[in-house]
């Protein structure tokens, strides 16, 4: 032993102590890989669920993939979406995910959260809030009956253009632990992206509404047709961008006569929109012309092949409109119709 000892250089460690060494090293550097895998997870989580919301057109659908995304993310059990009345001060709407249809049922009978206890706690101060025992944090002011058992919070705020939104609230991990920091960045994130969704869906709403008015306004009012019923049911597209198309018109004519003509405008866009326009008014005015001889003038005379005056030329040439139509003309008089049809394949 004590030749080993002199044989032994003086600092050289003991090799267990080496092997404990690198053992301690190398589960420290499987802690940190781990926790990287776990972030990246949770990046590309967050990524989808952002690409997930922004895919949506209407707003309710966005709500609740707001609520549904944030629980998913965070693992949380319970998830609720409240969002602000007019006032700024109390609850106007309130989404939830992960109650059951009888607990549902029986807060339904205790009516809409309306922003009090912890609840108000962030409407009143819109920092992220993590609680780990909600009925010992001072705000707290109980559970409705039916209310599931719930014992950690996490709520942050959601802002549109400035303003707060509403407040995302999420309760009670899967794995029993309380909610950390990790978990605050990835749903604060969340909420960014959601005020962004939400202000690109309103602003998408007022865009379609305002295409839907414009192709309302474009559409006549029936007028009557007794001893008929005459009824038009119209459907704006979808897609704002989507203008023009089909149309329809109904012109009462002498003689009690209706011409009810249907068509449709090759396109959906603003161009289209105008010819549409433009082909019922001239319809129109062909309609009233071929029934009424006696408002017919005199025909402009063609102009002649070997005149040598330069005809006018239009400089815009707004494209081709290929259009197709129904004519049908009922006398009511005589409850008879004759019809016609032409335009494009």
């Amino acid at each position: 032993m004590a030749g080993e000892k002199a044989g032994r250089r003086t600092g050289e460690p003991y090799v267990p102590d080496l092997h404990m060494r690198l053992r301690s090293e190398l589960g420290r550097i499987d802690e940190q890989l781990r926790a990287l895998l776990s972030s990246m997870d949770r990046l590309q989580g967050l990524l989808d669920a952002v690409m997930a919301i922004s895919r949506e057109v209407e707003l309710p659908a966005v709500l609740h993939r707001i609520v549904t995304t944030a629980t998913e993310l965070v693992g949380a059990r319970y998830g609720a979406l409240g969002v602000l009345d007019e006032s700024g001060e109390r609850l106007g709407q309130f989404i939830s995910a992960g109650v059951t249809e009888r607990q549902r049922e029986a807060l339904a009978e205790a009516g809409l959260p309306r922003g009090l206890g912890v609840l108000g706690h962030l409407i009143r101060y819109p920092d992220p809030l993590r609680i780990d025992d909600i009925q010992a944090h001072p705000s707290s002011a109980g559970f409705p009956a039916g209310h599931p058992h719930m014992r950690t919070l996490l709520g942050v705020a959601i802002s549109v253009r400035g303003e707060i939104y509403g407040d995302l609230y999420l309760s009670e991990r899967t794995d029993g632990q309380p909610f950390d920091m990790h978990d605050e960045r990835v749903v604060v994130a969340l909420a960014s992206a959601a005020g962004i969704a939400i202000e690109n869906v309103r602003l998408f709403e007022r865009i379609r509404l305002g295409a839907e008015q414009f192709q309302r306004l474009l559409l006549p009012t029936l007028p009557g047709l007794r001893p008929f019923a005459a009824a038009a049911i119209y459907r704006p597209a979808a897609e704002p961008s989507q203008l023009g198309g089909d149309w329809y018109d109904a012109i009462p004519l002498p003689d009690h006569v209706v011409a009810v003509v249907i068509g449709d405008v090759v396109g959906h866009d603003l161009q289209a929109a105008a010819a549409m326009a433009a082909t019922r008014n001239m319809l129109r005015a062909l309609v009233f012309e071929q029934s009424s001889p006696a408002r017919r003038g005199p025909r402009p005379a063609r102009p002649d092949p070997g005149d040598d005056h330069e005809q006018p030329r239009h400089d815009h040439d707004p494209g081709p409109h290929p259009t197709g139509g129904i004519r049908l003309v009922t006398e009511l008089e005589h409850r008879r119709s004759r019809s016609a049809a032409g335009g494009h394949p």
